[in-house]
């Protein structure tokens, strides 16, 4: 015997019982801690010339998703973001400014910019995206691990 599923008459609420349906699996499998941050680009390497010629920008995309690259389309909270470097001749900066930050449906747009100086070789920017662990509360629970972009001055 074969079990048959009725479908909608109106295609839309069919689109929106499926979209349901996949919200729902993608929470089960973040309840169950299967949660990574997930970065358009991790890595880059500005030359000094071109630090010392203009300021170097890196749109990276940050997602919360499944180990398998699922997005977590259903997240809507916060996470932290920090900018680091260790030269004293140029800046880092990000927008949106270090802090908590929300994600929209599991992504957040942050452009890392390396101001237009001298930045000597060898030296690091360092976009690091974390959970809010440190303030008690994670995602649903679970800790997820940080993930980072270091854009290091080639020579």
């Amino acid at each position: 015997m074969s079990m048959e599923f009725r479908t909608l008459e109106n295609a839309a609420l069919n689109d929106n019982f499926g979209l349901l349906a996949n919200n729902f699996g993608l929470l089960a499998k973040a309840m169950s801690g299967d949660m990574v941050f997930s970065l358009s680009q991790t890595t880059a390497s500005p030359t000094v010339a071109e630090c010392t010629a203009a300021a170097q920008v890196y749109n990276i995309t940050v997602s919360l998703t499944t180990a398998a690259g699922e997005v977590h389309s259903w997240y809507n909270g916060k996470v932290l973001l920090a900018i680091e470097d260790d030269d004293s001749t140029g800046a880092a900066t990000i927008d949106p400014a270090a802090g908590e930050r929300a994600m929209t449906n599991g992504v957040l747009e942050v452009k890392v910019t390396m101001s237009k100086a001298v930045w000597t070789a060898g030296k690091k920017a360092t976009l690091t995206v974390s959970d809010l662990a440190t303030a008690g509360t994670g995602i649903l629970g679970f800790v997820v691990a940080d993930k980072t972009f270091v854009a290091t001055v080639a020579a």
